[in-house]
Formats: C-alpha cells, sequence, structure tokens
C-alpha cells in the first residue's frame, strides 16, 4: 500500500513538475513568437498596439513615419527568434516595399528586440531605427512619385496627333481670395471655359481651404486659347498655371478616336492591379485609354529620409520607365481637312477615307453635331442605296452584268406595302433598263423586283465579301455593318436597298468602297500591328466582280448626272449615292461612298433630304483637299 501510494505521489510530482517545465519554457517561447508576428503584421499594416511595447507612443511614432509614405505599406517577415545575454529575444525583421509592380523593391533588415513582462509576455522596444536602418530620433520617410513621360500618339508620317504640349492649367486657387470669392468666380470661370457651371461650382465648394481646383487645360501655342487663359486670370482667385501635358493638336481634333488624358479615375485604379495609382495620369476614350499601358509607361519612386529641418536624404530610387509611342494611320491633313468641311454640319455628320491598297484609315471625322460620339466608327444607321453596291455584288453572282436587262418600275409593292423610287425620279430611266442605268439612277424598284433572284443569304455572303461583315479590329471600339440572316416579304424586299434591318458605319460603307477599288476585301485598320488579320470572307471578291462593280460606280457619274465629281483633278471617281428614311416622321439621312485611285471615301449625315443633297457635297470638298 505504501508502494502504491508513493507511485501516486511520483505520478503528480512528475506531472506538476512537466507542467511548470510546460509553463516557464515552452508557454513564454509561444507567447514570444505570436507577439512578434503581431508587431510584423502591425508594422506592415500600420497599425500598432501601444502595450505591444515598453516604448510609449508607438502607434504615434509610426504614424509619423509613415506619413509622408502616401498609401504605399510594406510586408513584414519575422526571422528566428535568438536569445540574448540580458535575458531578452531578438529577431530580424525582413521589410520589403513594393514600390511599383514588376520594379525591383525596397528590401532592408531591421532588429526586432523582446523584453518579458508579467508572466509569459513580452513587449518590444520602439525606434525609428526598428521601421528603417538609419532613421534618427526626429526622422521620417517620404516617397515621391517621378512622373514618366508619356508617349504620343503619332500619324503615318510620324507627325504628332496628340502629345505633351505647353499649356496652361486654368483654375481656381483657394489661397489667393476668401471662400464666398472662389464660389462667387465659379460661374463666370465655367462660362468662359465652356463647361458646366453647376459642377464647377459644386467642386469649388466642397474643396479644403488650400485646394486648387482646375476648370480646363488650354494650349500655349494657340493664340485663342492663350488669350483665354489670360481673360480667366481677371475672376478672382483665378490662376492660369504654366505646365505640360498631353493634348490633341486642337481640343477637337480626333478627339473619338485619340481620347483625352486626366486623372486617373477610382475605377481605373481599382482594374489596373497596381499599374495605375492615384495621382496618376491615365487616358479616358479613344486610344489614350485603349493604349495606357503603352503611352503611359511606369512611374517611378524616390524615398527619402527627411529630418527635422526638412533636410531629405535618398534611401531608394526606382526610376521610371517612360512611355512609348502608338502609331496610327491617320494622315493628319486628310484628318484636318475632313473636320474643316464638316465644320459647318448642323447634324452628326463624318467623313471616312480609307486606302484600299492596305486597308490604312487615313481619316474618321465627325462634324460638331456629333456632340463627341464617334458617328464614323461607331455609328449604326440605315445604309440606303449605298448598299446596292452589296446586292449588285449578289445580282453579278447570280449571273447578271452592268448590261442586264431590269425592271425599273414606278414603284413596287410588296405584300401589301409600297416601296417608291426617289422623288423627281426619271421617267426616261423607267422601263426595261440595263443593270448599269439602274444603278446609276438609284431605281428602288429594279432592285426589288429582282429580289427573288436573290436570297437573303445571297446579301449576307455579298456584304461579307465586301468587308462589312467582319468585326472592327480597330483597337478601340469600332463597328462596320451588319445584314439580318433572314429575312421574308418586306423584310428582304427593304434589305435590298440598304432599309429594313440592314445597319452600317461610316466606317464600314467606307470598306465596302475600298474592297471595291482594291480588288479583294479590305480590312480596315487604324493602329498597325503584328496581331492583326485580315478578314477572310467565306467567298472571297474577285477581280473581276470588282471590276463590274467599279464600272456600276463609274456609273453614277458618268450617267446618273452627277457631273460635280467629274471635275475633280486626278483619276476617274466612282461614286453611290443614299438616302434612307427613318423614324416617325419620316427622316433621312444621307450618304454617299466614292473612289479615286488608292482613296475610298464615306460621308454622312444624319439628318438631311438626301444623299446628293447633303453627302456629295461633302465627299467633292474632300476629295478636292486630297488632290491639293
Amino acid at each position: 500500500m505504501k508502494r502504491g501510494l508513493a507511485l501516486a505521489l511520483a505520478a503528480v510530482l512528475l506531472a506538476v513538475t512537466g507542467g511548470l517545465v510546460w509553463w516557464f519554457a515552452y508557454l513564454p517561447g509561444e507567447r514570444a513568437h505570436e507577439q512578434a508576428d503581431a508587431i510584423a503584421a502591425g508594422l506592415a499594416s500600420g497599425t500598432l498596439e501601444d502595450s505591444w511595447f515598453v516604448t510609449p507612443g508607438a502607434q504615434a511614432e509610426l504614424t509619423r513615419i509613415y506619413a509622408g509614405m502616401g498609401s504605399l505599406r510594406p510586408s513584414v517577415s519575422v526571422g528566428p527568434l535568438t536569445s540574448q545575454s540580458d535575458g531578452s529575444l531578438g529577431a530580424d525583421l525582413t521589410w520589403r516595399w513594393e514600390i511599383h509592380v514588376g520594379k525591383d523593391p525596397w528590401e532592408y533588415t531591421t532588429a526586432l528586440r523582446l523584453h518579458r513582462t508579467k508572466g509569459p509576455d513580452w513587449a518590444a522596444e520602439f525606434t525609428p531605427t526598428l521601421v528603417a536602418p538609419t532613421l534618427g530620433a526626429t526622422d521620417r520617410l517620404r516617397a515621391t512619385r517621378l512622373s514618366a513621360v508619356r508617349g504620343a500618339i503619332l500619324g503615318q508620317q510620324g507627325e504628332i496627333l496628340a502629345g505633351n504640349t505647353s499649356a496652361y492649367r486654368v483654375g481656381i486657387d483657394k489661397t489667393l481670395t476668401t471662400p464666398e470669392s472662389a464660389v462667387a468666380s465659379a460661374r463666370p470661370l465655367a462660362d468662359l471655359m465652356g463647361i458646366d457651371a453647376e459642377r464647377l461650382t459644386a467642386r469649388v465648394q466642397g474643396a479644403g481651404p488650400k485646394a486648387f481646383i482646375e476648370a480646363r487645360i488650354l494650349r500655349r501655342g494657340d493664340p485663342a486659347e492663350a488669350a483665354l487663359a489670360r481673360r480667366a486670370t481677371d475672376f478672382a482667385g483665378v490662376r492660369a498655371i504654366a505646365t505640360t501635358f498631353p493634348l490633341g493638336r486642337t481640343s477637337s481634333f480626333a478627339r473619338p478616336l485619340l481620347g483625352v488624358v486626366g486623372d486617373a479615375t477610382a475605377e481605373q485604379v481599382d482594374a489596373s492591379g497596381g499599374t495605375i495609382r492615384s495621382g496618376d495620369l491615365a487616358g479616358r476614350g479613344g486610344l489614350q485609354e485603349a493604349r495606357n499601358h503603352v503611352l503611359a509607361g511606369l512611374t517611378g519612386f524616390v524615398i527619402e529620409r527627411v529630418d527635422a529641418d526638412n533636410r531629405a536624404t535618398e534611401l531608394f530610387r526606382v526610376e521610371p520607365l517612360d512611355g512609348a509611342d502608338v502609331q496610327t494611320t491617320i494622315d493628319a491633313h486628310l484628318q484636318g481637312a475632313a473636320e474643316s468641311i464638316l465644320a459647318g454640319v448642323g447634324p452628326a455628320s463624318a467623313l471616312v477615307a480609307i486606302r484600299p491598297s492596305d486597308g490604312a484609315i487615313l481619316t474618321a471625322a465627325v462634324g460638331p453635331g456629333s456632340q463627341g460620339f464617334s458617328t464614323s466608327t461607331l455609328g449604326q444607321y440605315a445604309p440606303g442605296s449605298t448598299f446596292k453596291v452589296v446586292s449588285s455584288l449578289a445580282l453579278l453572282r447570280a449571273g447578271l452584268g452592268p448590261d442586264t436587262p431590269v425592271q425599273c418600275t414606278d414603284g413596287v409593292t410588296v405584300d401589301g406595302y409600297r416601296f417608291d423610287n426617289w422623288q423627281g425620279y426619271p421617267r426616261s430611266a423607267l422601263g426595261e433598263v440595263p443593270l448599269h442605268t439602274a444603278f446609276a439612277y438609284s431605281c428602288n424598284s429594279a432592285f426589288i423586283n429582282a429580289r427573288d433572284t436573290i436570297p437573303q443569304a445571297a446579301l449576307v455572303s455579298a456584304a461579307d465579301s465586301l468587308g462589312l461583315m467582319a468585326k472592327a479590329n480597330l483597337v478601340i471600339p469600332g463597328f462596320l455593318g451588319t445584314v439580318p440572316a433572314e429575312a421574308n416579304g418586306t423584310a428582304h424586299a427593304a434589305s435590298m436597298i440598304g432599309q429594313g434591318q440592314v445597319l452600317a458605319s461610316p466606317l464600314g460603307m467606307a470598306t465596302v468602297a475600298a474592297s471595291v477599288a482594291a480588288g479583294h476585301t479590305v480590312t480596315p485598320i487604324l493602329v498597325p500591328e503584328p496581331s492583326q488579320q485580315a478578314a477572310t470572307p467565306a467567298v472571297p471578291l474577285t477581280q473581276e466582280e470588282a471590276g463590274a462593280l467599279r464600272s456600276l460606280m463609274r456609273s453614277v457619274v458618268t450617267e446618273g448626272g452627277h457631273t460635280a465629281l467629274s471635275t475633280i483633278t486626278g483619276e476617274a471617281v466612282g461614286a453611290k449615292t443614299g438616302t434612307a428614311s427613318y423614324g416617325s416622321p419620316v427622316r433621312y439621312h444621307g450618304w454617299m461612298i466614292a473612289t479615286q485611285g488608292d482613296l475610298a471615301v464615306a460621308a454622312f449625315t444624319e439628318d438631311g433630304s438626301s444623299g446628293t443633297t447633303n453627302a456629295e457635297p461633302l465627299v467633292v470638298s474632300f476629295l478636292e483637299a486630297a488632290n491639293r
């Protein structure tokens, strides 16, 4: 019995001894590791608990040291804990600041020292050297962005379409006047700058007392804009700050294609994966946005140790990587000429020019009536009789030729719906006439009367062969055209003359004209890139077919009465007009496509009376400009 009691007491003693060993050895070590990990995580996030430290005010000190680092935060990891001669524990903290995705990080180590407090708990020493090795007692860190030089968008001859330009940043500096005067200046300044007065006023009211609220950036080299900047400074608190900024040749030059540059939006920052940061410039719309990753380059940073007297010592630098230029096919002279021609057109309008030999888009201009929308490349409109080029290709494939007789009647009724020829159609061109006459005079009934010869699928195939059905591969959003795969009765009849559900953009109809001129399916190109692939229609356009279509388009000039096109200098011009009805009450789109040598053009006005009246003068003016 005594022996059993002894064994029991021994077991209890062993358990107590083991517990004490666990308490005095294992538990404090575990707590030390936990404390070191918590401190590392807190340093990484910028949030510490003062109870973790034997020195007071650790959080306030860390906040002071980090104040100049903006949103940048490091990753911090803890090395092995080792015993020190004074009974404390030490470990190396490995710091890694990733300044920019893909760039070398700033890396270094600091020493963490943990001291035993009560029981198994530990607390650390906090000094600035815990954050960075060379920081003095009053030093702090500062990160400064090093801007990259933004690349330019170039025209086909290397001319700058949009690039870094001497400019004025015009805005209200609230430090120069009273809050009341700053607000009072907002409306007249907005009116002068041509911007939204309510929005500018709200921005001024919501900004801090030291804010500069930018209203507009104006070109120093443009006399009118420079004068506008000078006039703006007459208002209380308004400054015109000289700067350099990525701008187009003018405020409207090819703007839907090129886009603009401004401060990166929150959405752009979030979507960039770290390549765009708050405060960076970024493209908005057009090529500036679509190729921002090429144009912008990569910003750099310099990290400095700053003392109490604001003297800085460089600790680390990430050099910026300047942006690259983006080459386009745009001809600056022709683009400018097209915009000048459209300047007086009230409705939405467009002029597109393509070089058939390689598909280069030389011009994609819009008029002021488009209100910034890219009518030229995104507009979706019924193409009207310009689509008869497509219908004629389908007829050629059905066995007709330019001289084949067709029936041009005084209107035609399909399933109870009457289709008429255009008002004033000459009676001399009615009856049984050659296809080239029906085409030259744009006889609706002749094409609709031939509808049974051409199923809807044949129209789709012809449109595909002429490049209208391809997906626009412009780098920026684009649309060429669409023809419904199925259409019967009146819908099929309407398709024959480019109405109903047939849609095209001015770029799409310029592509049709370019394919006729080239003798093969043309793929329009805005930004030449190796990855681009040419359209591959199921039925390729042949040279023989293209030749017949060229003769039909030439008959519009020689036979159809469009004599203004015959007086243009240079090679012979071929053309096709189009007038498409839409809406209720009925309104009309005006169209014309034309070819001359290695140039294909489409002109469009959203509202007008006819292609002859509204679009043809635009084509004539453009071709004359192209030949000068």
